[in-house]
């Protein structure tokens, strides 16, 4: 029996290096891109955050009107439109033992991810942040400039 073509030669194996690579290269790089858009959602979830104490601390404090809160919130968070921001102040003439606080809600926010050939849109939560009116003074307060 010729056991001479069962053995493999080099000259079979040439390219293998190459194609096993190129396989292991592309999951690879799969897992990179999806690593790195889960940590720009959790990025645009921890700003949606920021960017409602921000907008309410604006309001309690400032006197100023919706569309500066929402312009300073968009500096902040790229993706915010107008129309996801909702400010809600308390009732004129109240005293500050019974006062509602002023409060900034994002909704409806839509993150659409960056994977090449993968069109994924991932919906944002409701964030609402709420500040007593009467709790700061906008006289000489830095967050007001």
């Amino acid at each position: 029996m010729d056991t001479r073509k069962f053995k493999p030669s080099i000259r079979h194996q040439r390219g293998a290096a190459a194609v096993e690579f190129a396989l292991v290269s592309i999951l690879f790089l799969a897992l990179v891109i999806a690593v790195i858009e889960f940590a720009m959602l959790m990025y645009v979830y921890s700003t949606a955050i920021e960017a409602t104490r921000l907008g309410a601390r604006i309001a309690a404090v400032c006197d100023v009107g919706d569309d500066v809160v929402k312009t300073r919130m968009k500096w902040m968070l790229s993706i915010l439109e107008p129309g996801n921001i909702d400010i809600s102040y308390p009732a004129a003439g109240c005293s500050s033992a019974a006062c509602d606080p002023v409060t900034v809600r994002i909704t409806n926010l839509t993150y659409r991810a960056t994977i090449p050939l993968v069109p994924l849109t991932f919906n944002v939560p409701d964030f609402a942040t709420s500040v007593p009116s009467e709790s700061l003074s906008s006289a000489d307060n830095p967050i007001c400039n």
